[in-house]
């Protein structure tokens, strides 16, 4: 059986497009400020504040990399070279920021159609006094039910 297509695995957009694309979706939703974190020189996250009935609130997106890399490799057989590893990361970076324009979208679909507010489809990434998403510091307290879907937090972060 052949291995199932990631969504979006065969995007060729470049991660600061998708990335700048998620920006516009955030202003039109009314941001009015928007940052971009980076690491290592490559953008991994961004960081908006908007206001939630009437309150300025500041939310962080990071992007989860990893897990989409490890399927990529998973995939590939025999032994990778080091050719082989640079595109399959480069691959990665493009498919998860181009999934987390697709979620955007969609989140704002619903908040275009009155079936959601703006604050309850990003609530997950309301960003804590303690530097985490709400999403990350109720999972880091074990508020989360632990299993294999327990979330696998980003490398840095706070845990």
């Amino acid at each position: 059986m052949a291995a199932r297509t990631l969504f979006m695995e065969t995007t060729q957009v470049d991660a600061s497009r998708s990335a700048a694309e998620i920006v516009a979706e955030l202003v039109k939703a009314g941001a009015t400020s928007v940052n971009t974190d980076y690491e290592n020189g490559q953008i991994s996250g961004l960081r908006w504040v908007m206001k939630i009935h009437g309150v300025d609130q500041l939310f962080a997106m990071p992007v989860r990399v990893a897990p989409i890399e490890k399927i990529l490799r998973s995939r590939r057989k025999g032994i990778i070279n080091v050719n082989d590893v640079a595109r399959l990361k480069e691959q990665a970076v493009r498919v998860a920021w181009r999934q987390l324009l697709r979620w955007t979208q969609a989140q704002m679909a619903l908040v275009q159609t009155g079936m959601a507010e703006t604050g309850e489809v990003f609530f997950a990434y309301i960003q804590a006094p303690s530097g985490q998403t709400i999403f990350e510091a109720f999972a880091n307290q074990g508020t989360l039910p632990a299993g294999d879907d327990r979330p696998r937090l980003l490398p840095g972060r706070q845990q």
